[in-house]
């Protein structure tokens, strides 16, 4: 998958927040977290703008990395392989 520059760094924000909010360290520790959770506030903490979160955040989901589960909100797709593209 070819992301844009923006996207990239998106992910790899995502990513941070998400270890950062479980205390892990490495792509295997959320591999071992069922929460994944996600949202555009974790890119506007990352300096990104409302608007530029919100877009950002959009093209993801509509990329597929980031899944848009209905009932309780948005969570890293489980592709480890490609999550693995975005690890600092």
């Amino acid at each position: 998958m070819t992301l844009t520059a923006n996207q990239t760094a998106a992910m790899t924000a995502l990513i941070k927040s998400c270890l950062d909010n479980m205390c892990g360290e490495t792509l295997a520790d959320l591999q071992a977290d069922p929460y994944t959770w996600v949202k555009s506030i974790d890119l506007v903490e990352a300096g990104w703008g409302q608007k530029e979160a919100e877009g950002t955040f959009g093209s993801l989901v509509a990329a597929g990395l980031v899944v848009d589960d209905l009932n309780n909100g948005f969570y890293l797709d489980e592709d480890w392989d490609e999550l693995a593209k975005y690890h600092a």
